[in-house]
């Protein structure tokens, strides 16, 4: 099974780097023409299954690809981004301000830490997990390649599980909008094939960071 992770594209969210998480923010205009790039480099894969998270602008992203490879999207709340709780809307650099300890902790990438309000990464963990049991059950006996339209959180979860990585190497893997990251698994065997690629954006304005 080729398992092909992507981040949906630029919202005015990632733009004005503020937290997003469960709030359902639409794509912009550049993630848009993003969500259209995506789905043309993806189609020469020929997927045979495309999932989304049930977020609007992971939604929209996926229907482009799904519309350029002639499938269906199957929706499943396990790969909704983390809850950022209290945080929702407000500024990266002003919780670092305004929750200096709380913030501390959450980048510290602790199984029990969370922003108030929010998902604790044991949390992420379990659905993320749960999702990945169910494809690899279903193709990894299979050649064939999966489509998985989601979040920077869950992707960033998907790699720690899928390649046995510590998780306090969380906040360390950067996962860009539009984004593409690749794993193969084999039997018992995954291996990393791409992480974070843009090459698929050239010519298109770069879109957010990692948040």
């Amino acid at each position: 099974m080729k398992l092909i992770l992507v981040r949906h594209g630029e919202t005015e969210w990632v733009r004005e780097h503020r937290y997003q998480g469960s709030t359902d923010v639409p794509l912009n205009q550049c993630g848009y023409r993003q969500a259209q790039a995506l789905a043309r480099f993806i189609r020469k894969e020929r997927p045979a299954a495309i999932y989304s998270s049930k977020l609007m602008r992971a939604q929209e992203t996926a229907k482009f690809i799904a519309r350029a490879c002639r499938k269906k999207v199957m929706s499943d709340v396990r790969l909704n981004e983390v809850s950022f709780g209290d945080w929702e809307g407000e500024s990266h650099d002003g919780i670092r301000i305004r929750f200096p300890e709380a913030a501390k902790r959450w980048y510290r990438a602790y199984w029990s830490s969370k922003p108030p309000g929010g998902e604790s990464l044991r949390s992420l963990n379990h659905r993320i997990s749960k999702f990945l049991k169910h494809l690899v059950r279903r193709f990894s006996k299979r050649d064939e390649t999966c489509v998985v339209v989601t979040h920077g959180g869950p992707i960033r979860m998907f790699l720690i599980q899928l390649l046995e990585m510590h998780p306090k190497i969380f906040w360390s893997l950067r996962i860009d909008t539009a984004s593409i990251s690749v794993v193969t698994v084999v039997g018992g065997g995954k291996q990393l094939v791409l992480l974070n690629s843009q090459e698929h954006l050239n010519g298109l304005r770069r879109g957010g960071k990692a948040k």
